[in-house]
């Protein structure tokens, strides 16, 4: 890792609009599996007008201050994917940069500086933060992608991109009763840095351990990864006793785990966005729930599963009628809950609560006009009730993900992307679910 040194470049810079910081020199390896060398860092605007139509001109310098490469980088997300063109970055905020470099002889060793030139044109700011929703409370706006209840009053996150193993987010401890965060390392990531667990497991490549989804279950001992050719497996934390669950699937291509409850887990699969989804639901000992992926009823949504696992809801074209269905995991057949038009498959997927008294409630994050809703099925009564706003806005390209505390309380609410967060929703300030 070379830390460059920067200097201000463009007139945005200059008269304190956008400036860059914490610049580094990384490598990353493009699709065609070649290492390629970025500057990458945050860029802030200082100014009072929002920004749009960025690009960042790199210039390379070796130590005799000879010009050695050249660059040319845009905002990006936390995966690196290039914001489109009318993104516009706001007075006050920051977005992470990534800027190729093409140097005209050497290699990275010798780079002493870089200058990073932010060139944009200005444009009207946005109106403030949208009203407060209530029941709803931001908070953080970095891009998270999970979330572990530790118990009724503290969970953990992780920010980052949701392709990389969970030991390369950033970790922060929120605790509910102080409205306070610190940041942390993830309790597990000690077992991933041994190479002999990785060696028991098959993953001693960097590429193949980053794709493997490799997570361990937030109450209890043991993980689940996807392995070489995409073979779905448990193990201890030391990679000892492992159990195969499912090996046919070298033609999926995973998308994530959703931890349930008691060790039991939802594995989801599809390949782009709007393309139907494949699932199965397991637990960490090796027992399978639910038919095979390639035997389930696909949907059109990331679908929920109860917290035993052996009920799911999806979303689903049936008879000519679209809406959220009820199917038994293990066996055929669907039971029409009620009728929606579903969101995208990068949507949280139905939420299941069941009560201590035997209620159970499926939540659902639905399109609504100009704003995503919540909505509550009550499973008892089969009645559908709109409970509220949400404060999610998803691109195409970013993903909405929730998870309910243990108490059945509150949902923590997650997106990545240029308008990600995180959002406690407290159900009891929100209208009863009849």
């Amino acid at each position: 890792m070379i830390c460059a040194l920067l200097a201000a470049g463009s007139a945005a810079a200059q008269d304190g609009g956008l400036a860059v910081e914490a610049v580094e020199i990384l490598p990353e390896v493009d699709i065609y599996g070649q290492e390629v060398w970025y500057a990458e860092g945050l860029l802030v605007n200082r100014g009072a007008d929002a920004y749009t139509g960025i690009t960042l001109l790199a210039e390379v310098y070796d130590a005799a201050d000879n010009l050695i490469g050249e660059g040319l980088g845009y905002p990006v997300n936390a995966c690196l994917a290039g914001l489109l063109p009318d993104f516009a970055l706001q007075p006050g905020a920051s977005q992470p940069f990534a800027a190729a470099l093409e140097l005209y002889e050497g290699d990275a060793g010798d780079i002493a500086r870089v200058e990073i030139l932010p060139q944009a044109q200005p444009t009207a700011p946005q109106p403030d933060a949208p009203a407060a929703i209530p029941g709803i409370v931001p908070i953080t706006r970095r891009e998270v992608v999970n979330v572990e209840w530790i118990n009724d009053a503290n969970l953990r996150y992780g920010a980052g991109c949701w392709r990389d193993l969970f030991t390369a987010w950033d970790w922060y401890a929120y605790n509910l009763d102080m409205d306070g965060e610190e940041a942390v390392s993830h309790p597990a990531a000690e077992a991933v840095a041994g190479e002999a667990m990785l060696r028991q497991i098959g993953l001693t490549d960097p590429l193949l351990l980053n794709r493997s989804f490799l997570t361990f279950d937030p109450g209890g001992r043991r993980m689940v990864y996807q392995g070489e050719l995409n073979t779905v497996v448990t193990a201890e934390p030391d990679g000892s006793f492992k159990r195969v669950l499912f090996d046919g699937l070298a033609n999926r291509t995973l998308q994530g785990f959703q931890w349930l409850r008691d060790g039991r887990f939802l594995a989801y699969y599809y390949g782009a966005y709007g393309d139907p989804v494949l699932y199965f639901t397991a637990d960490v000992n090796g027992q399978t729930l639910s038919e095979p992926p390639e035997n389930a009823d696909p949907s059109l949504i990331v679908p929920g599963a109860s917290p035993d696992g052996t009920r799911i809801v999806l979303a689903a074209e049936v008879g000519g009628v679209t809406g959220y269905y009820l199917k038994r995991a293990a066996y055929d057949g669907l039971d029409l809950l009620f009728e929606a038009e579903p969101p995208g498959n990068n949507w949280p997927g139905p939420l299941f609560r069941q009560d201590e008294d035997g209620a159970t409630f499926v939540y659902a994050a639905l399109p609504g006009e100009g704003q995503a809703r919540l909505a509550c099925f009550n499973l008892q009564s089969r009645r559908l009730n709109d409970l509220s706003p949400l404060p999610l806005r998803l691109t195409g390209d970013a993903r909405g993900r929730w998870w309910l505390s243990p108490d059945n309380r509150r949902i923590a609410l997650a997106a990545d992307g240029t308008d990600g967060g995180l959002w406690l929703v407290s159900l009891d300030e929100l209208p009863a679910c009849d």
